[in-house]
C-alpha cells in the first residue's frame, strides 16, 4: 500500500506542470493556427480568381492601385493598408505596417495568376 501512496504523489506532482503548460500553450497554439487558417483561406479565395475575366475581377475588387504591362501579361495590384500595430520589442516598444499587396496576372482578358505580399492578407 505504502508503494502506490507514493507512486500516486510523484503521479500527481508531475501532472500538475504539465497541465500548467497546456493551459498556457492552448490559446497560443489557437491563435497559431487561426492565423494559418486566415492565410491559407486568402490564398485560397485568391485560386478562384484564376480563369475569371479582368474586368469582372475590377468591378468587384474596385479600381487597382497600380498596373503594369509586362510583355502580354498585364500585373494588376490592389493595395490594403490597414494602419500600424504597435507591440512591445525586447528594447521597448515597436512599430509594424499592417499591409496586403495582392498582384494579379492577366493575360488576353482572363487571370491566369493570383500572389500577395504582406502581413495582413487574411480571410475568415
Amino acid at each position: 500500500m505504502a508503494i502506490s501512496k507514493i507512486f500516486i504523489k510523484i503521479k500527481l506532482k508531475l501532472a500538475a506542470p504539465f497541465s500548467l503548460h497546456l493551459k498556457v500553450l492552448t490559446p497560443f497554439l489557437a491563435f497559431v493556427v487561426t492565423g494559418c487558417v486566415s492565410v491559407a483561406n486568402y490564398q485560397a479565395n485568391l485560386q478562384t480568381w484564376v480563369g475569371q475575366s479582368e474586368q469582372a475581377l475590377v468591378q468587384t475588387w474596385g479600381t487597382p492601385n497600380l498596373i503594369q504591362q509586362l510583355g502580354n501579361v498585364r500585373r494588376i495590384s490592389f493595395l490594403r493598408n490597414n494602419g500600424t500595430e504597435v507591440f512591445n520589442g525586447y528594447w521597448g516598444p515597436r512599430m509594424q505596417s499592417l499591409y496586403c499587396t495582392t498582384i494579379f496576372s492577366v493575360e488576353n482578358g482572363i487571370i491566369i495568376q493570383a500572389s500577395y505580399e504582406g502581413n495582413e492578407c487574411v480571410s475568415y
